[in-house]
C-alpha cells in the first residue's frame, strides 16, 4: 500500500523543525572551542566549531631557536589542524561541511 503524501502543514512543520535543529547546532558550534596543534607542539590555535579563529598560543621556546621557517610551518600546521577539527565537529552536528578559518 502506498504511503500517504504529507500535507502542506506537515511539510511546513518538518521544515521548521529542521531549521530549529540547524540553529541549535549552529549555536552549539559557535560556543564550542576546537584546537589545532603543530607537530612539534610549539603552536596551538583555538577556533570556534564554525571555524572562527579565536587565539594563537606560541611556546616561548620558539624564540630561543629564532627559526622563522619552523615557526611559520608550526603556525600553518596548527591552523590546518584546527580547521580539520572544526570541520569534523560541524560534520557531527550538521553533516558534511567545509570549514575555512577566518
Amino acid at each position: 500500500m502506498p504511503q500517504p503524501q504529507p500535507t502542506r502543514e506537515e511539510l511546513v512543520e518538518a521544515g521548521r523543525a529542521f531549521e530549529r535543529r540547524l540553529r541549535q547546532a549552529q549555536t552549539s558550534l559557535e560556543h564550542t572551542l576546537v584546537t589545532g596543534r603543530s607537530a612539534d607542539g610549539t603552536v596551538v590555535v583555538l577556533a570556534s566549531g564554525l571555524g572562527q579563529l579565536k587565539a594563537v598560543q606560541v611556546s616561548p621556546a620558539v624564540f630561543d631557536t629564532r627559526d622563522v621557517a619552523a615557526l611559520q610551518q608550526a603556525i600553518t600546521q596548527s591552523i590546518r589542524a584546527a580547521a580539520a577539527n572544526a570541520a569534523a565537529l560541524a560534520g557531527e552536528k550538521l553533516g558534511a561541511v567545509e570549514i575555512n578559518l577566518h
